[in-house]
């Protein structure tokens, strides 16, 4: 899985911060209800994903319980997403 591509992106918005995060999501993509789920329940989830602006896959934990909000993007080679 290290050489494959992103299979979508997730744009996370942290509480009290004035910009988003993107994320590169490697493997099975998540739904908008287990985003939802994650942000009700206050999860840490652990991510395979690859940041905006760098192409090496990493695992990244991420505490949804500080998301304000987020969105998901499907994928696009090229362009980066696919709106």
């Amino acid at each position: 899985m290290a050489n494959s591509e992103p299979t979508c992106e997730l744009h996370l918005r942290m509480a009290g911060q004035p910009h988003d995060v993107t994320l590169r999501l490697h493997g099975d993509e998540p739904t908008e209800d287990d985003v939802a789920a994650w942000m009700k329940e206050g999860s840490v989830i652990r991510l395979h994903v690859s940041e905006t602006g760098t192409r090496a896959p990493h695992t990244m934990l991420v505490n949804f319980a500080s998301v304000a909000f987020a969105w998901l993007v499907p994928y696009k080679e090229g362009r980066g997403i696919d709106l």
